[in-house]
């Protein structure tokens, strides 16, 4: 698989450089909520202040993400990689070693400013780069995030009670991803489209937000809510640890997806697995079998992801650097909108209809799916040959 998809020095370069550099986003992300004990007796704070930083790193993300695709249009790949990783380190430099919570909370924003650059470019950057093997790449990059993920956790465990070494760990490698990206031998110019080209169609570009929203929603509905579901019947406790089975099966899935991912169409692809994902989300309803249920969930969840930004390639080739953005901010705004919504019904219905609230979210998922998927049976949406490039 990877001979065939690393067929040049140059994108082996890239691959590498990309990859170290979700590990570390990965890792950060993780690292926040293990470091929460640390922070509380650092900067003497109580509980509800101390999740403010997270809202502060992904408040800087959200505007990074928003703003990739001018950004990439004006700058390039290189400068917008280098500009991303170098912030990021200089936020985890700052979360490590600020004497006050305020400018902890400044440097994780520019942290999540750096991060958010970092994530939309190289999702990006791999689409165009890796063509027809995009969506192999793009499942091996987001598998990198998930290893990072598994492994921040770990380090901050390692180093407590002192989690700064932990967030320095993290800025060192920002640091590498951040010369290493400012000499990208594989860097293809942002495509630019000229005046007087077709609109985008507002169907398709719309079915791709709500897909976007609909799976960050599912995701972090799923990853918030096992453990509410399941505490009362195996302890939170267990719960907490029969529910790290999905973040681990996620991971996991990404690399079966890429073996699996040159045999298939993107949007074949992302339409079985949110099939699946809703089959065994709909068996979480029988207790007993939801840890498994949800692992299954979390493999078919794999996929969906960044096989969609191959998907969406495919349908915007010449306008995906702008359209890639705007879907990866509203899916960032997904959990925004309607973790209290669902939070809202389990209050109401009560904590045992918790599978059939995520269910729900799950159906509304593979209906805007489904009617995409439909379209590009048909072959309908934009192609390279009806866009002016300029």
């Amino acid at each position: 698989m990877l001979r065939g998809l690393l067929d040049t020095r140059d994108k082996r370069f890239l691959f590498a450089a990309g990859s170290l550099g979700f590990l570390a986003i990965g890792a950060v992300q993780a690292m926040y909520g293990p470091a929460f004990p640390a922070f509380l007796a650092r900067y003497h704070l109580g509980l509800g202040q101390v999740g403010v930083i997270v809202s502060a790193a992904f408040l800087g993300s959200f505007f990074t993400i928003a703003a990739s695709g001018l950004l990439l249009l004006r700058f390039g790949y290189r400068r917008v990689l280098a500009t991303g990783a170098g912030a990021a380190a200089f936020g985890a430099t700052g979360v490590a070693l600020s004497p006050t919570w305020g400018l902890a909370l400044a440097s994780a924003l520019v942290g999540g400013l750096g991060f958010g650059l970092l994530d939309v470019a190289t999702n990006l950057l791999f689409a165009r780069a890796f063509g027809s093997r995009a969506s192999a790449a793009l499942n091996l990059l987001n598998a990198a995030f998930g290893l990072g993920a598994v492994a921040g956790p770990l380090l901050v465990g390692l180093v407590a009670p002192h989690v700064a070494p932990a967030f320095l760990v993290v800025a060192g490698l920002c640091v590498v991803v951040s010369v290493t990206m400012a000499t990208l031998p594989v860097a293809p110019t942002p495509l630019r489209v000229q005046r007087g080209a077709p609109r985008v169609p507002l169907a398709p570009l719309a079915g791709f937000l709500l897909l976007y929203f609909l799976y960050v929603s599912s995701e972090v509905g799923v990853a918030s809510w096992e453990p509410t579901y399941l505490a009362p019947v195996l302890g939170a406790s267990t719960a907490a640890y029969l529910t790290s089975l999905f973040w681990g099966a996620l991971t996991v899935g990404r690399f079966v997806a890429a073996a699996v991912s040159d045999l298939l169409r993107p949007a074949d692809l992302v339409m079985g697995a949110l099939l699946l994902a809703l089959a065994a989300a709909w068996l979480a309803v029988v207790t007993p079998l939801a840890p498994v249920a949800y692992a299954v969930v979390g493999l078919a969840f794999a996929p969906v992801f960044p096989t969609a930004l191959a998907w969406l390639q495919e349908v915007f080739p010449l306008r995906a650097e702008r359209l890639g953005a705007v879907v990866i901010a509203g899916a960032s705004l997904g959990p925004v909108a309607s973790a209290p919504v669902i939070g809202w019904a389990v209050a109401g219905w009560g904590t045992r209809y918790v599978p059939v609230v995520l269910g729900l979210v799950l159906v509304a998922l593979l209906t805007v799916t489904a009617l995409l998927w439909w379209r590009a049976r048909l072959g309908a949406g934009p192609t390279a040959a009806g866009e002016a490039v300029g």
